[in-house]
């Protein structure tokens, strides 16, 4: 996934953290949940619609998830507007990465892109963080 945001939108990685042991399913080895900023700083108000990750798991497996919007709401921001929110994944391994895509559409129904930044997580690490490098 090579494609650039669109000229005045981001994402910031804000934070990567492990979910506690006792809070992971037996069918997974670790988790981390992971908080988000989506920004505007584009001239025109833009609605983020869906969302694709990938997802790399310990053993080179890739999973795409694709979907409506973002822990269920599809914010709209206006210029200098951010929305920041929280959600998690989960691993079957000690490690993995994720990285993406946001999509959405501006105030003339133009499509627009965020790309989501590539993170590590590590189940060994102190201290988990993002990366900008695609794998």
């Amino acid at each position: 996934m090579d494609l650039d945001s669109t000229p005045g939108l981001s994402v910031d990685i804000v934070r990567v953290q492990p979910i506690p042991g006792d809070q992971i399913p037996p069918s997974h080895r670790c988790g981390f949940s992971y908080t988000i900023q989506i920004n505007n700083h584009g001239e025109k108000t833009v609605q983020l619609l869906g969302r694709k990750w990938m997802i790399k798991q310990a053993d080179g497996q890739i999973e795409t998830v694709e979907g409506d919007g973002v822990v269920g709401e599809q914010p709209t921001l206006t210029t200098g507007q951010s929305h920041t929110y929280t959600s998690f994944c989960l691993l079957t391994g000690d490690h993995g990465a994720m990285w993406g895509l946001y999509l959405g559409r501006d105030e003339e129904e133009t499509p627009v892109i965020w790309r989501i930044p590539r993170f590590d997580m590590d189940k060994n690490a102190d201290a988990p963080h993002a990366d900008d490098e695609a794998l």
